[in-house]
C-alpha cells in the first residue's frame, strides 16, 4: 500500500534535514579548537558562543526533519486503516455530541501528509542556503563579522522555533490518532458485548473482570438472560 501513496514532505525534510548536518559541519572550523586545514582566510573568528548555538540548532533541527520524515512514512503505511479509523470516530464523536460530523480530527491526524509543514520546511531550506552563502562570504571576508554574528543568531533563532514547530505537529497528530483508535476499540468492545454475554463460558468471566465502564453495559444486556 506505502508504493500506491506518497508524500512531497519525506523528500523536504531529507533534503533539509541533510543540508543542517552539511553546515553544522561547516560551521565547525570556526571553533577555536583544533583548527581544521580549511580555517577561514580572515583571522578573526566569530563569537564561539554563537557558533555552537548555531550548530547545536542545525543538529536539533536535523534530528526533527528526521523524527517528521519517520512519521510521514509511518503515516503512509498506515493510512489506510487511520481513515477507517477516523472515518468511524467522526461518527461516533457526531452522535454523542449530537453536532454534525466534522473533518476536523481528520485533518488534524493528516496535517503532515497534507503538506502542514511543506511551507516551514521550504522556507528553512531557504534560510540554510543563506548560512552557506554567509559562510562563504565571510571566508572571502566579504561579510563583515558583526553581520555574520547576526546572522548566525537568526538562524539559531529561526531553527530552534521550526524544530518546536515539527515535534509539535507530530504530537498533535499521535495524540488525535491514539485518541481515534480508543474511541473505536471502545466501540468495538461495546457492540461486542451482546454476543460474549450469550457464551455460557465467557459470560462469567465478564462479569468477573468487568471494570466501571463495562457493568452498566452487563447490567442491561443481562436483564434478557
Amino acid at each position: 500500500m506505502r508504493e500506491m501513496l506518497q508524500s512531497a514532505t519525506t523528500t523536504k525534510a531529507s533534503q533539509t534535514g541533510g543540508y543542517a548536518t552539511q553546515l553544522q559541519i561547516k560551521l565547525n572550523k570556526y571553533l577555536p579548537i583544533e583548527p581544521v586545514d580549511d580555517s577561514p582566510a580572515t583571522t578573526i573568528l566569530p563569537d564561539e558562543a554563537k557558533v555552537q548555538r548555531c550548530m547545536t540548532a542545525l543538529d536539533n533541527y536535523g534530528e526533527g526533519a528526521n523524527v517528521l520524515n519517520a512519521h510521514v512514512q509511518s503515516r503512509l503505511a498506515s493510512f489506510m486503516e487511520d481513515m477507517q479509523i477516523a472515518s468511524t470516530a467522526k461518527m461516533i464523536d457526531s452522535y454523542i455530541s449530537g453536532t454534525p460530523a466534522s473533518c476536523v480530527n481528520i485533518n488534524t491526524i493528516a496535517g503532515s501528509l497534507a503538506g502542514a509543514t511543506d511551507t516551514l520546511l521550504d522556507s528553512t531550506n531557504d534560510l540554510l542556503t543563506e548560512l552557506d552563502q554567509g559562510i562563504t562570504n565571510y571566508d572571502a571576508s566579504t561579510l563583515p563579522l558583526n553581520k555574520f554574528e547576526a546572522l548566525l543568531d537568526r538562524v539559531s533563532n529561526t531553527l530552534e522555533a521550526n524544530a518546536a514547530t515539527i515535534l509539535g505537529t507530530i504530537s498533535n497528530e499521535t495524540q488525535e490518532l491514539a485518541k481515534m483508535y480508543e474511541t473505536h476499540k471502545k466501540m468495538a468492545m461495546v457492540m461486542a458485548v451482546p454476543a460474549l454475554i450469550k457464551d455460557d463460558c465467557i459470560r462469567p468471566l465478564l462479569v468477573r473482570v468487568a471494570g466501571a465502564e463495562l457493568i452498566p453495559l452487563l447490567t442491561d444486556e443481562m436483564k434478557f438472560f
